[in-house]
């Protein structure tokens, strides 16, 4: 399957996940309907994520993020790339 191939199928796709009704047209509140479909689904993924975040810097698990909770985190992460950053410097170096 060539390029032209592969885009008219993804374009076939796309008008077929949008025409819900069938009726080999898609209408305006078909493609409302999908975009309010999709900003429900990202505002929540949105949430779920930002919560996830939270409870990953929230050490003592009082529900509030403290200064000293995000420079936690902050140093692990200087600390890994760093442990990466030598591990790839002596790599090069062949040792």
């Amino acid at each position: 399957m060539d390029i032209k191939e592969t885009a008219n199928n993804l374009v076939e796709q796309g008008k077929a996940a949008l025409d819900v009704n069938g009726d080999g047209k898609i209408e305006a509140t078909e493609v409302l309907d999908a975009l309010e479909s999709r900003a429900k689904e990202t505002v929540e993924a949105a949430a779920v994520a930002a919560e996830e975040i939270k409870d990953g810097f929230d050490a003592d698990g009082d529900g509030k993020v403290s200064m000293d909770e995000v420079k936690s985190v902050a140093e692990g992460i200087a600390d890994k790339a760093k442990t990466a950053f030598d591990d790839i410097a002596s790599k090069v170096k062949g040792e």
